[in-house]
């Protein structure tokens, strides 16, 4: 009974405090749980794993020149533990932009997601390096983000180039955003010759948001937006994309 009282003064003391009316046992709900978000990871270590690698913004009749390739192997030393998707192009184009797409399944139908995506990826170009209409590491872009319906490589003019907003170069775009580009952030090396390092990089809480097709599908993508007139050679590694229910 005491023990009930000096609780019951406590309270009364609390009240006057706040300058409002308090009654034991009159708390207030609180909040629900969110839509709990999904978190999807990704891996090169042992193949493509779905993901669908393209290029675009050309010329068409340039694609001999720009010798688009990927495909699937060891990275060289020091990395020679790692295995990874490879995207290479020479951007003859000043513009080329190499990507892969993902297509995500199981989703709520017409949906709207935030979608988060942190990318590891390797390359050999250390930063401030010169090179012909931009530098070979600060002036190739890395774009993250998604899309609620199948990517895809259209003609416009004498041009190709994708269905979705990925923004130019160093400006991203609605569907796609930049979160960094291919330059190293370890000690600098030869600029003609360095070794492949790692690099982290991601979007933040700030990645795009996206509605989810009638089938519960997005797409995710990745890539790079060059403005650097040169070879570039890159490896993705893994990733994770956080879809988060708004």
């Amino acid at each position: 009974m005491l023990l009930l009282t000096r609780r019951a003064v406590l309270a009364s003391a609390f009240a006057l405090t706040a300058g409002c009316r308090v009654e034991i046992g009159d708390d207030p709900p609180g909040p629900g749980p969110g839509p709990t978000p999904v978190r999807f990871d990704f891996s090169f270590a042992n193949g493509l794993d779905g993901w669908e690698p393209a290029y675009a913004d050309y010329t068409l009749g340039m694609e001999a020149s720009i010798g688009f390739a990927f495909g699937h192997e060891r990275l060289p030393t020091p990395l020679a533990s790692f295995s990874g998707l490879y995207l290479a192009a020479d951007n003859r184009s000043d513009d080329v932009f190499m990507y892969a797409v993902r297509r995500i399944d199981g989703l709520a139908a017409n949906r709207r997601y935030r979608v988060n995506t942190q990318l590891r990826f390797a390359t050999n170009v250390p930063a401030g390096c010169p090179g012909a209409g931009g530098s070979p590491g600060e002036s190739v872009y890395v774009k993250a983000g998604a899309t609620g319906f199948r990517p895809e490589k259209v003609i416009q003019g004498s041009a190709l180039r994708v269905n979705f907003d990925k923004g130019n170069q160093s400006t991203g775009g609605a569907d796609v955003r930049v979160i960094g580009d291919i330059a190293q952030t370890g000690p600098g090396g030869n600029c003609l010759a360095a070794a492949y390092q790692l690099k982290v990089l991601s979007t933040g809480t700030t990645g795009p948001t996206v509605t989810t097709d009638s089938s519960g599908r997005l797409w995710l993508i990745i890539g790079t937006d060059s403005g650097f007139e040169g070879f570039t050679k890159l490896y993705l590694i893994d990733g994770t994309a956080t879809l988060a229910p708004i």
